[in-house]
């Protein structure tokens, strides 16, 4: 019974449920609406013999999930606060809270919309957005010549400089220069059949072009970490796991901490939105009075760009000051959280 009140409710609460789809979905579509004739305004700009309006069309369409999960967020802070104000407009928050219902089962039943598209936001970022975003891009990006994906990747580590040489995408071969005490080349150690994981690298069939002999099948455990394609790609348009993995790939503190904070922004982002929609519910139901829908309106986008500007500071302050954004992250939604329950106690 517990867990099936927990998510089906009874029927006031499913009264409430319908109401905040109604909203978030409404809100939803105003703002995807005016974002696309933005963005089509956008394209329109980068029009050219090669980026027709066909192609301006097939990459909005492409793109248009990522808009949607861009937009949901602020959507859904104001759609609930502007649900929360029509309950209360209509006597039903009043008549649900004399009845005996708490006020945290009418603001759960409010919030269940956004926990499923929050649900969705995060399937779409690990499954969908990455090749969406790819297949967009073969719309409006002129294709690479192949010279162009040839490439050589270089990493150091115990004495050994290893060139992995890559064309079309792929690790083509291995080039490892062993240093002696003196820091001068010993070995240069080459292979065409390898294999590269983070944990050991195997050389199988490999040649001492030095001293021209062949070299035993060797296996280098704890190998320097290696950055694959991921840094060709937006960090924004990456799966969580491979935003994770290009994360943990880097050898540079800076440019780490600066991925880690893009990886714990999208990771932490459904704590967050959940926190700061309770906290702008607490405001909106202490400071806001009967019948003023404009005004919930504009808190909520207010405390929307409020919140993300306060997760731009506390995320530039941790690749200053070199700590791990999810400290940032997590503390300052954790406080409006609590400063939301205690505001929500006292209404």
């Amino acid at each position: 019974m517990f867990s099936y009140r927990y998510i089906i409710g009874d029927t006031l609460e499913n009264l409430f449920t319908r109401y905040a789809w109604r909203f978030l979905l409404l809100t939803l579509g105003i703002f995807f609406l005016l974002d696309l004739i933005l963005s089509f305004l956008g394209e329109f700009e980068d029009l050219s013999s090669s980026y027709s309006i066909d192609r301006v069309l097939f990459f909005l369409f492409y793109t248009s999930l990522d808009a949607l999960l861009d937009i949901f967020p602020l959507s859904a802070i104001v759609s609930t606060i502007i649900c929360m104000g029509f309950i209360s407009d209509s006597g039903e928050l009043i008549a649900a809270r004399v009845s005996g219902k708490k006020l945290s089962w009418i603001i759960y039943a409010l919030l269940k919309p956004v926990i499923i598209g929050i649900i969705f936001m995060l399937i779409s970022w690990q499954y969908f957005i990455p090749g969406l975003q790819e297949k967009a891009n073969t719309y409006k990006f002129e294709p690479q010549k192949l010279s162009s994906e040839y490439k050589e990747k270089w990493v150091f580590k115990n004495d050994r400089f290893s060139k992995i040489i890559i064309d079309q995408g792929e690790a083509k071969e291995l080039k490892i220069y062993d240093l002696n005490e003196n820091g001068n080349v010993d070995k240069i150690i080459s292979s065409k059949n390898f294999s590269i994981d983070e944990k050991s690298w195997i050389i199988k069939k490999a040649n001492d072009y030095k001293n021209k002999a062949r070299v035993p099948d060797l296996i280098w455990n704890d190998p320097p970490k290696v950055t694959w394609k991921y840094s060709e790609r937006s960090l924004k348009h990456m799966s969580l796991t491979d935003n994770f993995q290009y994360w943990q790939s880097i050898n540079e503190v800076a440019d780490q901490n600066k991925v880690g904070y893009e990886f714990w922004k999208k990771l932490l982002e459904p704590i967050s939105l959940i926190c700061l929609i309770i906290f702008a519910l607490a405001i909106s139901l202490r400071s806001i009075g009967r019948n003023k829908s404009v005004d919930r309106f504009v808190l909520g986008i207010l405390i929307a760009f409020g919140f993300n500007l306060l997760i731009k500071i506390f995320g530039n302050i941790s690749l200053i000051f070199g700590f791990s954004a999810f400290w940032g992250i997590i503390l300052s939604s954790l406080a409006l959280l609590f400063f939301g329950i205690k505001i929500i106690k006292r209404v």
